[in-house]
């Protein structure tokens, strides 16, 4: 025990040892000194009974010389012997009262008392001297007492300290367990479903936002099957890493289930999700999102619904990351075997035109969500905002047809060049056509029409052009404007909207740039309101 004392604990209570044998010492010394006092005090009374007797043997009282002698002898055991002798001259003198018997009689006496207060003197002495040590030694002591057990309650405090410290340390290891993953060090499922509850609460009661992102890791099992469940854990592992390096600092990511992940966003909107899930796919694009968002109040399970329902309707179109629109909704719209095929092969189409266009990175998909929000802002729903949803996916695919020394080009392009480019969205038409979907063809032809009639291919102007063409040439524009290519930095969303504001029923459909605002959550004054 003793070595797990530190050199100041061993001094302290070392301390302690020494002020207690010190008291201790004091103590024998204050006994001794009250011994001497009293015995000084019993020879001064000695001396007081041989005046007595002087004064009695004076008066001729020869009982109370004898009381006295008897009393001195009582006193003082060392006084019995002089008592002895003065007895037996005051018995001869009782016998024959001469003056020389009076007068040896008063001599002895008279010495008996001068000897009594001499020794009373000394003992006295020597009581002074053993109490002023004691009176000393307790001045030293006290101070020595006060440095030392102020050392002491000094350290006990620090010990109490570092036990609560532990003591603490210990209950948040044991919250840390309850609450976290063993695997990733996340927050489990549990936690999250304590979380959200509270976040809704929050969001409901302050009219804020909230975003649910849920993620599931592609392929896991595979990955188990074949190099085993350690490889599968790093996986796991990667994608935590991912998550914590991509997450605001309000963020809060849980992993819900074997290869179920999901992530909080307090304050962020489903474009926020999405920019979010963007992210991710840069730093681990082996994992697949559903997105749901509110502003209100809403149950618990009707949120992780509507996110589910967006991750599964990812994963059975092979997308990166999907937004929940009231279309995904199994009870709006019933899909059948020929939608499943069509969405299988819109998204690989756009995966290709994504792979081919260096310029960008799953810009289809992201078109694809920003036009089905937009669309729900305006007031779609059912098949029509499924049909937008897919068109917003396909709307590129004409750059299949375009070469890729035009497609990627870093320099402007020359006026034949741009001739060329023009005509991807005449391919992209006759692609969809031919994949059995008129209507989206339509729609993908004329999404570089301009309000003002000066857009291509086919030069339509305001109501002319199909409402869903327009909804796509904004949400083609506004992810143009904030993502990253290789020759230049994003603008950025600021810069985005004020350009969308700016051409504003020149180029855009101005209740297109406000309903893009309102998914956006922007506040400012809409452009066609200028």
């Amino acid at each position: 025990m003793l070595r797990r004392l530190s050199p100041l604990s061993l001094f302290v209570w070392s301390g302690v040892l020494v002020v207690l044998a010190w008291a201790v010492m004091l103590v024998v010394e204050l006994n001794r000194a009250a011994e001497t006092s009293k015995q000084a005090l019993d020879t001064a009374k000695v001396n007081a009974v041989y005046e007595q007797a002087q004064a009695a043997l004076r008066a001729s009282k020869a009982d109370a010389v004898r009381e006295a002698l008897v009393a001195a002898a009582a006193l003082d055991p060392a006084e019995r012997a002089r008592v002895e002798r003065i007895q037996k001259l005051h018995a001869a003198y009782e016998a024959q009262p001469t003056a020389a018997f009076a007068g040896s009689i008063q001599h002895a006496l008279e010495a008996g008392s001068a000897a009594a207060g001499v020794r009373a003197h000394q003992l006295g002495i020597r009581a002074y001297a053993g109490e002023k040590r004691v009176v000393d030694g307790g001045r030293q002591i006290i101070v020595l007492a006060c440095f030392v057990f102020g050392a002491l309650w000094w350290l006990l405090r620090q010990h109490r300290r570092r036990l609560e410290e532990a003591r603490r340390q210990e209950l948040k290891r044991l919250s840390e367990m309850a609450s976290s993953d063993p695997l990733t060090g996340l927050r489990n499922h549990r936690v999250f479903h304590e979380d959200l509850a509270r976040e809704l609460q929050r969001a409901g009661r302050t009219g804020s936002s909230l975003a649910l992102v849920l993620l599931d890791l592609d392929n896991l099992k595979t990955l188990n099957d074949t190099h085993g469940h350690q490889a599968g854990d790093r996986r796991i592992r990667e994608l935590a890493d991912a998550l914590r390096e991509t997450l605001r600092a309000t963020d809060t990511a849980y992993r819900i289930g074997g290869d179920e992940f999901a992530v909080l966003l307090p304050d962020a909107h489903t474009w926020g999700a999405l920019e979010f899930t963007q992210r991710l796919h840069q730093a681990f694009p082996g994992a697949t999102a559903g997105i749901a968002a509110t502003t209100t109040l809403v149950a618990r399970d009707a949120l992780i619904h509507d996110a589910d329902m967006a991750l599964l309707t990812a994963k059975r179109t092979h997308q990166r990351a999907l937004v929940y629109t009231q279309e995904l909704d199994p009870g709006t719209v019933t899909p059948t075997v020929d939608d499943h095929h069509t969405q299988t092969l819109a998204a690989a189409l756009a995966h290709a035109v994504d792979a081919k266009d260096s310029y960008t990175r799953s810009h289809c998909q992201t078109v694809s969500q920003l036009s089905a929000l937009i669309a729900e802002a305006l007031g779609f729903e059912g098949e029509r905002l499924a049909r937008m949803r897919l068109a917003g996916l396909l709307h590129d695919v004409g750059k299949i047809g375009v070469p890729d020394a035009i497609l990627n080009k870093r320099a402007a392009l020359t006026e034949a060049e741009y001739e060329v480019m023009k005509q991807h969205a005449v391919l992209g038409a006759e692609i969809v056509e031919s994949a059995g979907l008129p209507e989206q063809a339509r729609w993908v032809r004329h999404h570089h029409e301009r309000i003002d009639g000066r857009g291509y291919p086919d030069g339509l102007a305001g109501e002319e052009i199909p409402l869903e063409s327009r909804i796509i040439l904004v949400a083609d524009s506004f992810e143009a404007m904030t993502s990253d290519r290789p020759y230049r930095r994003a603008p950025g969303r600021e810069f985005a909207l004020a350009e969308l504001r700016c051409h504003a029923g020149a180029q855009f459909d101005p209740d297109v740039v406000d309903a893009l605002c309102r998914v956006l959550d922007d506040t400012r004054e809409l452009a066609h309101d200028l």
